[in-house]
Parts: C-alpha cells; sequence; structure tokens
C-alpha cells in the first residue's frame, strides 16, 4: 500500500453550504460541471489528478444535521458509489480498499484511535488528509495519528487539490539548538557550537560545577570579552556556588540536591550575619546552634526535625529574615528531602519553594551571564522560567448572540483549564487567530478575556494560503517584544509552554496555528502540547500521548540532543526530565535513562552490592573523570547510603583507602563542606584536585573490590548512541 486517503464527511459532501442545518434530499455525486462549493469536495481531488490506493471516511454516527441520517450512513452509501462497477468522481476503488471509520463525535479525541486503527490496517507508505471540507477535529485527528505512527503525511486542501503540504515544511527550526542550549544553561555545549566566545562558555560551566579554580588561572592573563572585574566576580567562591544552585535548582540531580544543602546553610548563615546586631538574644543563639548542627551534622540527626523544632521556637512577632526563612515550611521540606540523599531517585520532586523562586530572582538581578548574554545579542532565559503560558487558538465564526456568550465560555474554560495544568505560578497569554472574517469577533472576545488573562489578536491572517498565514503568527509572536530574560516580560519567547486549542474555524488558519506553534517553541525553547476545545465537554487533550504528538515536528530531535549532552555528564535525572518534554517517540529512551539513573544509584540486595560498587566507579571514572569535584561527588553519592547505610560505609572506606581519600575530597568541595570551613576562617583550598589524581584514586578503589567491571558503562554508551542516531535521523536542519 502506497497512499491513503483520509476524508472527513462533511456537508459539502451531501450537496448542502456550510454550517447548514437543513433537512432535505442529499445528492452524493452533485453535478460534474458544478464549480466551487456546488462541486463536491472528493470530484475536486480526484479530478486534480491526485492518485490514491486507498480512501478512509471519517464519518460521524451522532445524530446531527445536514440530513436525515448520521453521516456514518452517507459515508456507507458513498462507499458502495466509489466500489461499485462505474465508480464515482471518475475513480473505481475495490471494496477492501474503502473503508468507513465510524467516529462517535466531530471531536479530536474520539477520532485518534479509529483512525488509528485505520493506519494500521492499511499500512501505508504515506498518507494524504483533506482539508477544507468536514469537521476539523476529525481531519486533526487523522494527521496525529499519522505522525505518532510514523507515516509520512501530507495536507490536501480540497479547494486546491494539485498542492499538498506537509507541517515540516513550514517550519523553520533557525536557531533551534542554539535557544534550548542557552534556555537550559548548557554552557559548555555552548562552547562548541559557538567557538568565538568559547572562553566565556568554560568559565560559566565551570561556575555551574561552583568551580573557580578556572577563573582564578583566567585573572592571570584575562579573557577576551570580559573585564577584568566580570573575570574577578567569577573567581568569587560564594557567587559561584549561588549561580551553580540556581542555575541547577530544578533539574534535581544528587549533585544539586547537596547544592541544595550548601546554599541554604550559607544562605541561613548570611542571614545571622545581617541580623546578629538586632536580633534578640536567644533567637540569634538559636539560629547560631541551627547553624553549627547543620554544618556539621551527624547523620544520625533527623535534619527536618533540627529544622522544624527551629521554626516553631520562632515567636509569631518575629519578622527578620532568619525567621522568616525558618517559617518557609515548604523550604524546610525541601532541605530535610534534601539531606536523605536518596531524593533525586523519586521521579516526583518537590516543586521549588518560594524562598528560593525569590532568592533566584534577585540573584538573577545581579548576575553577569545576563549581561553577556544580551552583549551576544542572545535570550536571557529566566534561570527558573516565567511559569507563563502561550495559548494559540482561532476563532471561528460566531452565532446569532449578539452577547456572544458561548464564545465567552469557550476562552473561559481555556484560561481556566491552562491556569490548573501549568507547572509553575505565571500569566496565561492568549492570542487568538482571525480571519477577515472574524476580525471583529476576535477583537471583542480579546477585550473580554482580558480582565482573566493577557489577550490580543493576530489577524486578519488568510484562510487559502496557510505558509503566509503560519509566517504572519510567527512573526505576530516575534514582534510581542525583545526578550528579557524576566518573568512577567512582554516577549513571548519567555514562555515556559505553548499549548495549542484545536476547535472549529478556518482549517488553513488551524494548520497554520499548528506550523508557528512548532517553530515558536524551537525559537522560545519550550515544549508544547495540543488540546482541543468541545462544544459539550470543553477543553480535552487529544487522546493517545495527552498531546504531546506534534512535538515529532519539532521538540523531539533538539530534546534527544540535550539528554545526549546531559547523559555524557551524568546528569541523568535532567536527560530524564528533558526526554519528557517530548513526544512518545522519546519514552523508550527515557525509560532507559530511569533505568541507567537507578543502575547508578538505588539500593541492592546484599549479594550484589561489591559488583555494582565496581560498575558504578567504572562509570564515573570513565565518564568524569576529567571533573574531579564531580567524580569525587557522586563516587560517594553512587554508594552511600544506596549500598551502603552510614556504619556499613566505615567498615568499607576503612578497607579501602582509595575511596577513604575520595570522601575526603568530597567533604572538601563546595557540594559539601568547602564553604562552611572557609565561612568559619579556616586555611582551605578552593580547588578542586587534578583530574589525574581523581582517575588515580579511583582506578585504585575499583581494584580494591575485585577490579574494572564494565556492565553500567557499556548500557551507558549504548543509549547515547541510540541519542545521537535519534538526533540525527529525525534533525529538522
Amino acid at each position: 500500500m502506497k497512499t491513503l486517503l483520509f476524508h472527513p464527511l462533511g456537508a459539502g459532501d451531501l450537496g448542502f453550504p456550510p454550517r447548514s442545518r437543513a433537512i432535505a434530499p442529499v445528492d452524493l455525486e452533485g453535478d460534474p460541471e458544478a464549480t466551487g462549493l456546488e462541486r463536491r469536495p472528493l470530484r475536486k481531488i480526484f479530478t486534480s489528478g491526485v492518485e490514491v490506493d486507498a480512501v478512509v471516511l471519517l464519518a460521524t454516527v451522532n445524530a446531527h444535521r445536514p440530513g436525515a441520517a448520521t453521516f456514518a450512513e452517507y459515508g456507507r452509501l458513498l462507499r458502495d458509489g466509489l466500489c461499485s462497477p462505474h465508480g464515482m468522481f471518475g475513480r473505481r476503488f475495490s471494496p477492501e480498499n474503502v473503508r468507513v471509520v465510524e467516529v462517535a463525535e466531530p471531536t479530536t479525541r474520539h477520532c485518534a484511535g479509529p483512525a488509528a486503527m485505520a493506519l494500521a490496517h492499511f499500512a501505508p507508505r504515506e498518507c494524504l488528509v483533506t482539508s477544507g471540507s468536514g469537521s476539523y477535529a476529525l481531519g486533526a485527528a487523522a494527521l496525529l495519528a499519522a505522525l505518532e505512527a510514523g507515516i509520512a503525511v501530507s495536507l490536501l486542501p480540497v479547494d486546491d487539490a494539485a498542492t499538498p503540504y506537509r507541517l515540516e515544511d513550514l517550519i523553520t527550526p533557525a536557531g533551534a539548538l542554539r535557544n534550548w542550549l542557552l534556555r537550559h544553561r548548557f554552557w559548555a555545549e555552548l562552547a562548541q557550537y559557538d567557538p568565538p566566545g568559547a572562553d566565556v562558555w568554560r568559565l560559566l560551566d565551570a561556575r555551574q560545577h561552583a568551580d573557580v579554580s578556572l577563573a582564578r588561572r583566567a585573572r592571570r592573563e584575562g579573557v577576551r570579552g570580559l573585564s577584568d572585574g566580570q573575570v574577578e566576580k567569577l573567581a568569587e567562591l560564594w557567587p559561584s556556588v549561588q549561580a551553580a544552585f540556581f542555575e541547577r535548582a530544578a533539574r534535581g540531580e544528587a549533585i544539586d540536591q547537596s547544592l541544595l544543602r550548601a546554599w541554604y546553610v550559607r544562605h541561613l548563615a548570611g542571614r545571622l550575619e545581617r541580623e546578629r546586631d538586632t536580633l534578640p538574644a536567644p533567637i540569634r543563639t538559636l539560629v547560631s546552634d541551627l547553624v553549627e548542627k547543620l554544618t556539621v551534622r551527624d547523620p544520625r540527626q533527623g535534619c527536618s526535625t533540627l529544622l522544624r523544632q527551629a521554626g516553631q521556637r520562632i515567636p509569631a512577632a518575629e519578622t527578620g529574615q532568619c525567621a522568616e526563612i525558618l517559617r518557609d515550611h515548604r523550604l524546610t521540606q525541601f532541605y530535610a528531602d534534601a539531606a536523605t540523599h536518596t531524593a533525586h531517585l523519586r521521579e516526583q520532586r518537590l516543586g521549588l519553594p518560594t524562598t528560593v523562586i525569590d532568592q533566584a530572582k534577585v540573584w538573577e538581578r545581579g548576575d553577569l551571564a545576563v549581561d553577556l548574554l544580551k552583549s551576544r545579542s542572545m535570550t536571557p532565559w529566566p534561570v527558573l522560567g516565567s511559569g507563563d503560558v502561550l495559548v494559540l487558538m482561532g476563532v471561528g465564526v460566531g452565532g446569532e448572540d449578539t452577547s456572544d456568550d458561548q464564545g465567552k465560555q469557550a476562552l473561559s474554560e481555556v484560561i481556566d483549564w491552562v491556569g490548573r495544568y501549568r507547572d509553575a505560578p505565571g500569566r496565561v497569554r492568549l492570542r487568538l487567530l482571525a480571519s477577515a472574517q472574524t476580525t471583529d469577533r476576535a477583537e471583542a472576545l480579546a477585550a473580554w478575556a482580558r480582565t482573566h488573562a493577557e489577550a490580543e489578536t493576530i489577524g486578519p491572517l488568510p484562510v487559502a494560503d496557510v505558509a503566509r498565514a503560519g509566517d504572519e503568527i510567527h512573526r505576530a509572536l516575534q514582534s510581542a517584544g525583545p526578550p528579557t530574560g524576566r518573568s512577567g516580560s512582554g516577549s513571548l519567547r519567555d514562555v515556559d509552554e505553548i499549548v495549542l486549542v484545536i476547535n472549529p474555524g478556518k482549517p488553513g488558519i488551524g494548520n497554520a496555528m499548528i506550523a508557528a506553534g512548532i517553530a515558536w517553541s524551537l525559537t522560545a525553547a519550550c515544549p508544547l502540547r495540543v488540546v482541543e476545545l468541545t462544544r459539550d465537554q470543553g477543553v480535552r487533550p487529544v487522546a493517545r500521548d495527552g498531546g504531546r504528538v506534534l512535538r515529532r515536528l519539532g521538540p523531539d530531535p533538539v530534546l534527544a540532543e540535550l539528554a545526549g549532552c546531559a547523559l555524557r555528564r551524568l546528569d541523568l535525572r535532567t536527560a530524564w526530565t528533558l526526554l519528557g518534554h517530548g513526544s512518545s517517540a522519546l519514552d523508550p529512551m527515557r525509560e532507559s535513562v530511569d533505568d541507567l539513573h537507578r543502575e547508578l544509584y538505588a539500593g541492592a540486595a546484599a549479594n550484589r552490592r561489591r559488583e555494582l560498587v565496581r560498575q558504578r566507579l567504572t562509570l564515573i571514572a570513565r565518564v568524569l573523570g576529567d571533573q574531579p569535584w564531580p567524580a569525587c561527588h557522586l563516587a560517594v553519592e553512587a554508594l552511600r547510603p544506596g549500598l551502603f547505610d552510614w556504619s556499613a560505609w566505615s567498615a568499607v572506606t576503612a578497607r579501602s583507602p582509595a575511596l577513604k581519600e575520595l570522601e575526603r575530597l568530597r567533604n572538601a568541595s563546595p557540594y559539601a563542606h568547602l564553604l562552611d570551613r572557609v565561612r568559619q576562617r579556616r586555611r582551605q583550598r578552593v580547588e578542586p584536585p587534578s583530574p589525574d589524581v581523581v582517575r588515580a584514586l579511583l582506578a585504585r578503589a575499583v581494584n580494591d573490590l575485585g577490579g574494572v567491571d564494565d556492565a553500567i558503562f557499556l548500557r551507558f554508551q549504548r543509549l547515547c548512541r541510540e541519542l545521537e542516531a535519534f538526533a540525527a535521523a529525525h534533525r529538522l536542519c
């Protein structure tokens, strides 16, 4: 089977004008000499020279006008005609090559499954989906089903059937990878992408690991593109730890949990220093004791208990900064969760507390990376995102109700739905797409919606030229303002997600919305999803993969490439999260990343522990051998407490001096006690050990326990190759 045609059956196939609700005789074949609206959609297609091997008629079974029967019944009559000895519209098909697919209701959600079943039955090499006739939702369902099945799909305008088009041909991914690298702060990879700025990006990459040694060495010779003051700032330890924490706070890695602990204690100590002269003596003593206990924490002490007790002992009348942070119960739980050393094993992690979000904004206002990016005409996205969601939806022709209550109800449902499902506080930013016929209605609805969300119109858009309509939508999104990197900005580049709403309207504008939405998700470096608005059930995600399927045309290859970057530095939870922003095509690799993550950190039966120690340390040595502090830190985190509790760990390190030394180096890192020791004025080295030293220690530790075991490393390599192959096979440009 080469080519399959999907055709949603509509009023035009019965001989009725659009939006007709009449009951009158049905004429399926029409007048062969008729033109325009009087000409049947399938006749327009077949007489234009389009060649197809089979036809699927998508027809609803619910009773509605026009006609006296359901569309499914008329579909069966049409099938009989196409398969009759004389055929119809100049074409004749064998009965097995024409199928009527019955759909419960004219919605994408109800049609996606039946369309997928038809694709599985015919197994075509490619398929065509008619556009401009019948329910737009049914055609959209066929489009999404084909994308999910990995079958090449083109849209076929019934009024211009000689010019089918594919959505991916309308998507321009210029700069997509760079945008995602910037948004997710993949500085090391940006150095490869932008060689002229490589020295700057390497310094920012070192800062993201709280490593100031590179900047301290750079002070002697200077760095092209940076002032001496900027280099000096990058050489400061506490600002670098803050940058590392905020840039990684939402990732959920083992290192990020440790950075949280280091940041929290230093931040609380900083508040104490600022308030020391104004705090009542009992509170000053209370907070001082707490900082000391957290600094030299006994693993047998519960951090959550210490913090909860301190918060309870703060008088309600106390309003200082120390009291404020100790009363933040979500932050207390966030810290206590990180102190378990196992928080990174859970898929569902705690959302960031308000204190962290607020402090990130304070830090970001003075962060030199923002100015560095702006000076290079690059987007300084908010470090923790904006929480804003961009919603695109078309506006159809309204009814006779002058107050347009139906339109207002539809917008209200969309805004409420997005408000419930967005991941963070922020704004709904609504853009209504209108044709010349619907511009007045769209502007009236936008004016009404501004009491609930930011709302604007885009239009009038051409309804017949999808490519031009898509370009106009994209330009309108760009014209909203230059990126600022600030939450609440006017720029639509700062949104965290894009939602495309499939609803009744002009199919050309609907398809242009899809193309422009995918393109903007690449420009704004954020995921998108598709939902539909139905008259009777409000907003619903489309069936099957929850509205993620359109990501196959945009973010999927970029996300696979980014996940590969994260994987190669053992940021496994980051890779897992990134792959979750894509379509279901990435799900198998996402599961493999999760399995690898658990192989590296999870507990195991006693008879596997020695084997896993060797496998985990072998992986870390081969992947992170040139990153001393992360290697030291993860070497300990991968073994304790997942494989060994605190008492067993003491016995293990007693038998392996190399492991003992790795733990000492880990404890002297910014992820553990370096800030505490510097704050307490102890003489402390703030540079990591040399890579050669750490590699040698890892090799000795592996030998102490029986020698190299590369089982996990080989799985790691296979997964890297899978991600590379997927990105290459689906790359947009």
